[in-house]
């Protein structure tokens, strides 16, 4: 796919790259979507030295070593700040998810830029959703993925932040082993690892592929959306 550029149409330009790769699209099938193309389309990219640093910016960025004015962006898109340690800083997002610098992202930016989530990829997976299903005519789910750390563990992976038409969760409560007992707590973040899957394929550098479709995978449980995936403050184990 090209480089999307603001105001883009997101879904059109799915279209156009599975015509020229001459893609079947069945019932079932899932595109997974980098959020950076989306963001991009929905002007959440951002000139860094354009941005004016806050008195509060200032101080982070001096205990961090980060650009002050990249700091301001991480502010904006946090609704609290949880942790400032390492050069990183822990935020729970305006969106409510809990990750490194606002989820503030300078890789595949354009030079001097940073790239901020969709407002809402619910919203954004929908809009794409239904377009893609309309001119398919197929039942098709979307899931938009972000990078991101994993608490206690090394190396990034891929997770879902916005989703439609797709069971993100698969709670298995109540079924038995191979040994006959029964689960009691066991409940698999489906679309998280669906995009994990997926970003085997789309790669974090200049692979150029940032929607991948996965094909020939049955959803389990009933349709629901991403923020199920989020524990409430209060029965988080990490903080």
């Amino acid at each position: 796919m090209p480089i999307v550029k603001i105001k883009n149409n997101i879904a059109q330009m799915i279209i156009d790259a599975i015509g020229e790769a001459k893609l079947q699209i069945v019932d079932g099938d899932i595109f997974v979507i980098a959020h950076t193309i989306i963001s991009r389309a929905e002007g959440k990219q951002f000139f860094i030295p354009g941005i004016s640093p806050s008195p509060i910016a200032e101080i982070i960025a001096r205990k961090t070593g980060k650009d002050p004015s990249l700091v301001e962006l991480i502010l904006n898109e946090a609704s609290k700040i949880l942790k400032v340690q390492n050069n990183i800083i822990i935020t729970k997002t305006k969106h409510g998810w809990i990750c490194a610098n606002s989820a503030v992202d300078q890789s595949n930016a354009q030079p001097n830029s940073a790239i901020t989530l969709p407002d809402d990829s619910d919203k954004s997976a929908e809009k794409i959703g239904k377009i893609l299903s309309e001119n398919y005519k197929k039942e098709i789910s979307i899931l938009v993925s972000d990078t991101h750390g994993r608490a206690l563990r090394r190396g990034a992976i891929n997770i879902a932040i916005g989703s439609y038409n797709f069971s993100v969760l698969d709670n298995v409560v109540g079924r038995e082993d191979i040994f006959g007992y029964e689960l009691k707590s066991t409940i698999i973040a489906l679309a998280d690892e669906v995009c994990s899957a997926a970003e085997l394929v789309m790669g974090q550098a200049d692979e150029m592929a940032p929607v991948i479709i996965v094909k020939g995978f049955e959803q389990r449980s009933t349709i629901s959306n991403v923020e199920e995936l989020q524990f409430d403050d209060d029965k988080r184990l990490f903080r």
